[in-house]
């Protein structure tokens, strides 16, 4: 095998592993990660020392042992943004758990039982997948056991009830975990797009900003719009027009942005355009053509009647004029600022 099949080999395991890992990460999943991690250990306490079987040493050792490399490989993985580490720790986990339960002769439903610690894990907080593979590890843990330590009839019974309840468990639960994370990305969507005029909200031109501003080498602009005489518009025709002419200011700034432009609404009749690779010369020329482009197309209501709309606008530059995020800022509402009183001199 060449280095270069070796390489193709790893980044595929990679991949198998990231399709299996964690859905998403936080303190709940590190909490159920210790959880799991410290099961093993409470078998071996509770069976091996304090129980009142007969004790194979051997076992008892060595699934003490897998269970002190689940642990180093949970809480390993925990630490690390793609988890690659917590769906094999898992299947780990329900090899110890087969150990420690031969080792101890523990082949009741009591020892099944303990099973449902990773397959719980694994249906809280992996994807489908992991899911998939870590209740395959467990019920067949579960054969192991039985089948070694109990007469076939009752075997067959413990891993009827305990397998079908293992199963139906962890997909109700991955099931739940599946709906409850495309609510949770539907969310984060509509956190990220205003509702009325399908711009990027605060947030995410906040986020962009800051990350053109780090970029100390890259040109940035930053232009801040007010919709002019705004409070006229809804006083004079009323809300909803209100709300049509900022959708139809909107569209226009998009008609004449780039797709690597971040188009915002900020609240109210405040917009904004973030233009990654400008120089201040192209900024301040971009600015006037936005302001040209919304005065050149005044609003058409359903009735006929037209509605004219125009802007002001502020441009600012990094790194010329600022080298933080909130420098920026600052600098393109002076700019606006200056704009909207140039307009309303007499």
């Amino acid at each position: 095998m060449t280095a270069s099949d070796g390489v193709t080999a790893a980044a595929r395991v990679r991949s198998v592993l990231r399709a299996a890992g964690p859905r998403r990460g936080g303190p709940e999943r590190n909490l159920a990660t210790g959880l799991l991690a410290a099961t093993p250990s409470v078998i071996y306490v509770g069976e091996a020392v304090l129980g009142p079987r007969a004790v194979e040493p051997v076992l008892t050792t060595l699934g003490a042992a897998l269970a002190a490399v689940c642990a180093v490989l949970l809480f390993a993985g925990a630490r690390r943004a793609v988890g690659l580490l917590q769906m094999p720790s898992a299947v780990i986990g329900c090899g110890s758990i087969v150990l420690l339960d031969l080792g101890t002769g523990n082949a009741g439903v009591t020892g099944l039982l303990y099973f449902y610690l990773p397959v719980l894990f694994a249906a809280v907080h992996l994807r489908i997948p992991g899911v998939v593979a870590v209740t395959a590890a467990a019920l067949a843990g579960e054969a192991v056991v039985a089948l070694s330590l109990l007469p076939a009839g009752d075997a067959a019974l413990d891993l009827a009830f305990v397998g079908s309840t293992l199963t139906l468990m962890a997909a109700a639960l991955a099931r739940a975990g599946v709906a409850q994370d495309r609510l949770v990305g539907r969310l984060r969507r509509l956190a990220d797009v205003d509702p009325l005029t399908g711009l990027a909200t605060r947030r995410i031109l906040d986020d962009a900003v800051q990350r053109a501003v780090d970029r100390d080498a890259a040109e940035t602009a930053l232009v801040l719009i007010d919709v002019d005489w705004f409070k006229e518009i809804n006083d004079t025709y009323g809300h909803a027009v209100g709300d049509d002419a900022l959708t139809h200011i909107a569209a226009t700034l998009c008609e004449r942005c780039r797709a690597v432009d971040v188009v915002a609404r900020l609240g109210g009749d405040e917009l904004a355009v973030l233009m990654p690779g400008c120089s201040f010369d192209i900024a301040v020329a971009r600015a006037k053509d936005f302001v040209e482009a919304v005065r050149a197309r005044p609003l058409t209501l359903p009735d006929g009647r037209v509605v004219p709309v125009s802007i002001s606008a502020g441009a600012a530059h990094a790194p010329s004029q600022a080298h933080t995020a909130r420098d920026l800022y600052t600098s393109a509402d002076a700019a606006l600022y200056a704009a909207k009183r140039a307009r309303r001199a007499p």
